[in-house]
């Protein structure tokens, strides 16, 4: 192990508009929705559903977040 020298502490680029996504979602005639996400987004299908799910609770929305296998999808109602 070594310790190696920085200017500075790089900028975490993790922010993602889920509030929006989610209010999306919500507008939208669609009873269930796949969400595409990336590696560059997520470092897992685990990680993409923990996130979605704190932020559906912090809107208060009735949706449901499913992770089957890689993929992650939004219900409403069901």
């Amino acid at each position: 192990m070594k310790l190696i020298p920085v200017d500075a502490i790089p900028k975490v680029n993790g922010y993602h508009k889920l509030q929006e996504l989610i209010e999306e979602f919500v507008n939208s005639d669609a009873k269930i929705v796949k969400v595409d996400f990336g590696e560059e987004d997520y470092t897992s299908p685990a990680v993409c559903r923990s996130c979605m799910a704190a932020a559906i609770k912090r809107s208060k929305r009735s949706i449901k977040v499913w992770r089957r296998g890689n993929e992650i999808f939004l219900s409403k109602d069901i």
